[in-house]
C-alpha cells in the first residue's frame, strides 16, 4: 500500500466532534440483532446519536443462511411493521431519537439503498454464524452486506459477550492488517475512531506463514503502515502498540485480540465480487464469527469515519 502525504493530511484535518451522528441498525428481532441494537443504544447515549431501525423483507427463501440481523421470512406483514415501530418508540421514550424503516427486496441491495438515502455514520448488524466457522458461503447475505454496503459496518458476532445496555467502553481498538491485503481507509478509520474515543490502538500486522512479499518489501510495508498511524495520532496522547504475528490470518487475529483484550476490531474488506484482493469478505466473515468483540469492516473505497 502506498501511503500518500495527502492521506495523512486527511486524517490530521478531520473534524472529530460527534463520532456517530446517525446509526443504522439492521433488525429482525433475533438475539443477534438485539445484541447489535444494544450496542447502538450504548453509542447513542454516549454521542447523542439518532438511531434508525431498518428491516428488510427478503425475497430469499426462508432457508437462506447467515446474517440473522437483516434476514426475514417474506410473510412479515403489518404485524412486523408495528413491532419495528414499537422498538423505535421504546428508544424515543429513553430519550434516543429514532425512526423505523421497512423495505422489501434483495437484502444487500436494499440496505445499501437505505445507506445511500440516509447517509448513516455506521451500520450495525448481528450474525449468528450458524453454519460454522470454516465454511465460506460465497454469495451469502452476510458476505453480500460486507461487499456491498458503502458505509462502515459494525457486526456483533456469536462470540461476543452480552453487551451491557447502560455502558460502553472502548479502551483498545485493534486494527488488523493482513500485510499483502492492506486497507488505507480502514487504517484512517481506526485512527479517527481512536482520537474520538481516546482508545489505545493495537496495530497488528498478520504475516502468513509463507509470505508472498520478499523480506525487505514486507518490512517496508509494515513500517509504512506503522508510520502512517503514528503520524495520524501525533499530539493526541494516544498509545500505539505494534505487533507482528504469523500464521493463518483469522486464527492469528483472534489470538492477538484475546491476548490484548480488544474491545473492537477494525479491518478492510474487498468490495469486488471476485474477492480477489484486499481482505476477502469470506475471511472477514470468519473473523466476525470467531471474534469475542464486535468487528468494524470498511471497503477499500468505503466511506471514512466522519466523527
Amino acid at each position: 500500500m502506498e501511503l500518500s502525504s495527502h492521506a495523512v493530511a486527511a486524517i490530521e484535518s478531520e473534524h472529530l466532534g460527534n463520532a456517530f451522528q446517525k446509526l443504522l441498525v439492521a433488525i429482525d428481532f433475533s438475539k443477534s440483532s438485539s445484541a447489535a441494537l444494544a450496542y447502538a443504544e450504548n453509542l447513542a447515549r454516549l454521542y447523542g446519536s439518532e438511531v434508525l431501525l431498518a428491516h428488510v423483507v427478503s425475497i430469499v427463501n426462508a432457508s437462506s443462511p447467515d446474517i440473522g440481523a437483516v434476514y426475514t421470512a417474506p410473510e412479515i406483514g403489518q404485524a412486523m411493521a408495528e413491532d419495528l415501530e414499537q422498538l423505535a418508540s421504546q428508544l424515543r421514550q429513553e430519550g434516543i431519537q429514532s425512526r423505523a424503516i421497512l423495505a422489501e427486496g434483495p437484502v444487500a441491495e436494499e440496505v445499501e439503498r437505505i445507506v445511500q438515502k440516509e447517509k448513516p455514520d455506521l451500520l450495525l448488524a448481528g450474525t449468528h454464524g450458524a453454519h460454522g466457522l470454516e465454511r465460506l458461503i460465497l454469495g451469502s447475505v452476510a458476505e453480500s452486506i460486507l461487499r456491498t454496503v458503502s458505509c462502515p459496518v459494525l457486526t456483533v458476532g456469536p462470540g461476543c459477550d452480552d453487551i451491557p445496555r447502560k455502558s460502553l467502553a472502548l479502551r483498545t481498538i485493534l486494527y488488523a492488517s493482513v500485510v499483502r491485503h492492506p486497507s488505507e481507509s480502514a487504517l484512517r478509520y481506526a485512527a479517527s475512531l481512536a482520537r474520538t474515543t481516546h482508545a489505545q490502538i493495537d496495530l497488528v500486522h498478520v504475516v502468513e506463514e509463507i509470505p508472498e512479499m520478499p523480506g525487505r518489501e514486507l518490512d517496508m510495508e509494515m513500517q509504512s503502515q506503522t508510520d502512517m498511524l503514528v503520524d495520524a495520532l501525533k499530539g493526541s496522547g494516544i498509545q500505539v502498540q505494534v505487533h507482528h504475528v504469523y500464521g493463518e490470518p483469522v486464527e492469528a487475529m483472534i489470538r492477538q485480540s484475546i491476548r490484548n483484550r480488544a474491545d473492537l476490531i477494525v479491518l478492510g474488506v474487498e468490495r469486488s465480487r471476485k474477492l480477489a484482493s484486499l481482505l476477502p469478505a469470506g475471511i472477514a466473515y470468519r473473523l466476525i464469527c470467531s471474534a469475542q468483540c464486535p468487528v468494524v469492516t470498511l471497503k477499500k473505497d468505503g466511506l471514512e469515519h466522519r466523527g
